[in-house]
C-alpha cells in the first residue's frame, strides 16, 4: 500500500503533531510505503524514519503578498506532484492542501480527509476548501463530534486526537503542592484576538495573587509588538513559541482556553488534554471540542470567556485547598487516559484499511 500524506506547513502546532504520531506508527509497517508532501521548514514532522519527504515549496511570510504567492506556489506544486506520483491513497491532513486533492480526484484515487478545523478565514477560502472536499473526499476523519456535525455532507467517523500519556510523579503530593504554591495560570494559544488573549490580560489584572503565563506560537518580539499599546500587569509573563510545552505544564496550576465562541470555536482542544496529562485542571469555553473533554466541576470548568468574574471564581475554586486541587488534578489525569494513542491509531488504521479494500 502506498500512501501520500499532504500537509501545508510543517511546524509545532496541533495538526502536524497529531500527524507525526500517525506517521511514526505507520512507518513501522513494512507493507506501507509512506510519502510526505509538506514544507521544508523546522517542525515536528522532520526526521521520521522510513518516510520519503517531498517539499511543497510553502514558506510562511509576514508580508501578505509574499504569503499569497507562496500559497499559490504550494498548491501548484501539490497538484502536479500528485498528478504524476505513484500511490494508492492520498491522506489530506487538514483541508488546506486542496491542490493535491484536485489532482488525486482527476486520477480517480481514494482520498481521506483528516479534518481538524471548521473555522477558516477568509470566508472565500473556506468555501473553496469545502467545495473541493465535497467533490473529492472518499471519507472524512473528524477530531470531534462537533466537527462531524459540520461535515454531515460526507461519510465520516470521529477519531479523537491522542495524548502521549506520562506516568504519575513519584511524589505526587509534593508535585501537586508545588503547583499550588506557584499559582501559575497558563494559556498556550495563538496570537489572535479571537483566541481570548486580551481577556487573559484582563484576567491577570483582576487576579494579582496569581502568576499568569501567556505562551503563543509566534516569536516573543511579535507578542511584544502586538501588546505594545497595552499596559500589561506585572503578574503576566509573555513567552514566545516553544518546541515543547512540557516544562510549562509541569509548573502550571491551572490551564486556560479563552477562545471567543462568537468568533471562533475550538474543534478539539489538544492543549486541554495535554494539561490533563500533566495533572493540570483546565478552564475552557462551554462550546465545541473542549465541551467533549472537560467534565464540568470534576476536572475543570466550562465557562463563558466574556465573564471574567466567573472565570476568576473557577480558578479560585480549583486552587482553594490542597485536597480540592488534588481531586481536580487526579480526575484530569484519569480523563486523559480516555484519549490514548492506541485508540487513535486503531481508529485511523481502520479507516485506511477500509478505504484500501474498497480501492482494490
Amino acid at each position: 500500500m502506498k500512501i501520500i500524506f499532504a500537509h501545508l506547513l510543517n511546524n509545532f502546532t496541533g495538526s502536524p503533531k497529531v500527524l507525526s504520531l500517525l506517521l511514526k506508527s505507520l512507518s513501522n509497517d513494512k507493507n506501507i510505503k509512506i510519502s510526505l508532501l509538506t514544507s521544508k521548514t523546522d517542525g515536528i514532522l522532520n526526521d521520521i524514519s522510513n518516510v520519503e519527504y517531498h517539499d511543497n515549496f510553502y514558506r510562511w511570510h509576514e508580508n501578505k503578498i509574499l504569503r499569497v504567492f507562496q500559497f499559490v506556489l504550494a498548491q501548484t506544486r501539490n497538484f502536479f506532484f500528485i498528478l504524476f506520483a505513484d500511490f494508492d491513497i492520498l491522506y489530506m491532513n487538514t483541508v488546506v492542501p486542496f491542490g493535491a486533492a484536485l489532482a488525486a480526484r482527476l486520477r480517480g484515487k481514494k482520498i481521506i480527509y483528516h479534518i481538524h478545523e471548521v473555522y477558516i478565514n477568509p470566508g472565500f477560502l473556506k468555501r473553496l476548501y469545502t467545495k473541493v472536499m465535497k467533490k473529492c473526499a472518499s471519507v472524512a476523519i473528524c477530531v470531534s463530534n462537533y466537527v462531524q456535525e459540520h461535515t454531515d455532507f460526507l461519510p465520516s467517523v470521529v477519531v479523537y486526537n491522542p495524548i502521549e500519556f506520562s506516568p504519575l510523579p513519584e511524589n505526587l503530593d509534593e508535585y501537586l503542592n508545588e503547583k499550588l504554591k506557584r499559582k501559575i495560570i497558563f494559556m498556550p494559544t495563538s496570537l489572535k484576538e479571537y483566541k481570548g488573549v486580551f481577556q487573559f490580560v484582563e484576567l491577570a489584572r483582576k487576579n494579582i495573587d496569581y502568576n499568569f503565563v501567556l505562551l503563543c506560537s509566534t516569536e516573543l518580539s511579535e507578542m511584544q509588538k502586538f501588546f505594545a499599546k497595552i499596559d500589561l500587569p506585572g503578574n503576566l509573563t509573555l513567552v514566545g513559541k516553544q518546541k515543547s510545552l512540557e516544562k510549562f505544564y509541569r509548573e502550571a496550576a491551572v490551564s486556560m482556553n479563552l477562545s471567543l465562541y462568537d468568533k471562533f470555536i475550538e474543534t478539539f482542544g489538544l492543549t486541554v488534554l495535554e494539561s490533563f496529562d500533566a495533572l493540570v485542571p483546565a478552564v475552557a469555553p462551554a462550546y465545541g471540542g473542549p465541551k467533549e473533554i472537560i467534565e464540568n466541576e470534576k476536572n475543570g470548568f466550562l465557562i463563558n470567556p466574556y465573564n471574567l468574574d466567573e472565570v476568576s471564581e473557577c480558578i479560585k475554586r480549583i486552587t482553594s485547598s490542597f485536597d480540592i486541587y488534588k481531586t481536580f488534578a487526579l480526575n484530569a489525569k484519569n480523563r486523559a487516559k480516555d484519549f490514548s494513542e492506541e485508540k487513535f491509531l486503531h481508529g485511523i488504521k481502520k479507516v485506511i484499511e477500509e478505504v484500501y479494500e474498497v480501492k482494490k
